[in-house]
């Protein structure tokens, strides 16, 4: 049989997958972080805003 790889990390199986759907895992870790979102920059579920606020003269 031909050896599994973690279709989010692409390290090698060892042991039983984690399966979702067609795709399978190492860990139970590398299923939640594929199953998170991304933003264009390819960083997941991002909390900060990257918006620059200028103090307000007065």
């Amino acid at each position: 049989m031909a050896e599994l790889v973690c279709d989010y990390c692409g390290e090698p199986i060892e042991g039983e997958p984690i399966r979702r759907g067609h795709r399978v895992y190492c860990s139970e870790a590398c299923a939640f972080e594929a199953s998170r979102s991304s933003d264009c920059g390819g960083r997941s579920d991002s909390t900060l805003s990257h918006r620059v606020v200028e103090p307000v003269e007065r």
